[in-house]
């Protein structure tokens, strides 16, 4: 084990953590010069992004965080560990890459809490499908949790964009994270059976991510960040997830993402 840790002391802090991909798009919101996309493979790993983030703002106040997902991943208070959060060194990212590799719950349902007890985000707003048999609240129920500051945040409930719409205070920045087992469509079959997961049709998910839509359209000039889960296990496997990927790419972008010509689709 001692090499290991000498190879962790020399690491270079710029690398990614494992199977995420860092990508820079022009900001449209106010004097920011560019908008953080990250892409992760395990959703958990978008804490690494909300965590530059946030470091990056300093005493600015949070945004909000929208996130779409088919399953519940607030965590329990539990997870929270504050001997760890408290000792982060948002100043080292490959500390950070390996604290949401290591020390966030490996099921993916656990990253929301500890960004709220940072303070990564003044609120969030969850968005699961009207059908979601994976999520365990209610539509349109609402939580408070208390950070180690002693602020308050807000935790909503939404089966319905619309909803979520009328709720949104106005102008404030937005971090957008999409979980694309967001549309994945999950059968009887999902918890026993791997890959099993359909997907919604292509035009509704095109109706959903379109810019031209009321929901994007509220938040594509408040919108500060954006990660992006793969979680090819939850999409019915890997061509899924990449299917969904490249439907987000062309509502979203124009050019490619992880390229210099990538850039917000008009």
């Amino acid at each position: 084990m001692a090499h290991i840790a000498e190879w962790l002391k020399n690491l270079d802090q710029k690398l990614n953590p494992p199977g995420c991909e860092t990508v820079f798009v022009p900001s449209r919101v106010g004097e920011q010069s560019c908008c953080k996309v990250g892409i992760v493979h395990e959703h958990r790993f978008a804490f690494y992004y909300w965590a530059l983030y946030s470091h990056d703002q300093g005493k600015k106040p949070p945004p909000v965080l929208i996130t779409l997902d088919s399953h519940d991943d607030i965590g329990v208070q539990s997870e929270v560990i504050p001997g760890d959060l408290d000792n982060l060194n948002f100043g080292n990212q490959t500390e950070l890459a390996l604290f949401a590799w290591l020390r966030l719950r490996s099921l993916n349902d656990g990253h929301i809490l500890p960004a709220l007890y940072l303070n990564f985000f003044s609120d969030v707003y969850v968005l699961n499908k009207p059908q979601d048999s994976l999520v365990f609240r209610a539509p349109n129920s609402k939580m408070e949790y208390e950070d180690r500051e002693g602020n308050i945040h807000a935790v909503k409930f939404f089966r319905h964009a619309d909803k979520l719409m009328r709720d949104l205070p106005p102008d404030i920045p937005v971090y957008l994270d999409i979980d694309l087992d967001y549309f994945a469509v999950n059968n009887s079959q999902a918890d026993e059976l791997l890959g099993s997961e359909s997907l919604l049709p292509d035009n509704e998910i095109k109706k959903i991510l379109s810019f031209k839509s009321p929901f994007m359209k509220l938040l594509l000039y408040r919108l500060i960040g954006l990660t992006i889960a793969l979680e090819p296990k939850y999409c019915g496997g890997l061509l899924n997830s990449f299917h969904l990927l490249d439907i987000l790419n062309r509502e979203f972008f124009n050019g490619t993402l992880c390229t210099h010509s990538c850039d917000w689709a008009k």
